[in-house]
């Protein structure tokens, strides 16, 4: 008796696997059928250049040429290099308000693209360095380091 249950038990769950499986495949007709779509047009799109970013040290700025060289940490050659960046009126400065405003030994963080070989800044944000505010300089300068703060 146990064999013919699981004879049935077998040719019914084949059934329905049968019946189910077209089923689920067919389209629900919501879609328009894959041979009616018309083809995408193909627009002629200029791809767009690799924006490059970079953090250095600016070792010559040329102002008339409007230029900076910056010297930065290549992670990928684990070596240290030197980038000609090219500053355009299109170059957003921040922190700075001319070329003339970045000198030798500022720390720069770069973004730019290479165009006609050229490195073109898109973006420079040069760093500048944090000087504490008047009472955190005055109060630190007024304890000495070995003696214990009161309690």
């Amino acid at each position: 008796m146990k064999l013919s249950h699981l004879k049935v038990y077998l040719a019914a769950c084949t059934l329905v696997s049968l019946i189910a499986i077209p089923a689920f495949s067919q389209n629900t007709g919501n879609a328009p059928a894959q041979e009616a779509q018309a083809p995408m047009p193909i627009t002629d799109v200029a791809p767009q250049a690799k924006e490059i970013a970079i953090y250095g040290e600016v070792q010559a700025v040329d102002a008339s040429a409007n230029t900076l060289s910056v010297q930065y940490y290549d992670y990928d050659s684990d070596s240290e290099k030197t980038a000609a960046i090219v500053i355009n009126p299109d170059t957003k400065l921040e922190n700075a308000s001319a070329i003339g405003d970045v000198k030798k030994g500022d720390w720069v963080d770069v973004t730019y693209i290479v165009k006609d070989g050229k490195n073109m800044a898109k973006v420079v944000t040069v760093e500048k360095e944090e000087t504490p505010a008047p009472d955190e300089a005055s109060s630190q300068a007024a304890v000495p380091a070995n003696v214990p703060p009161e309690q």
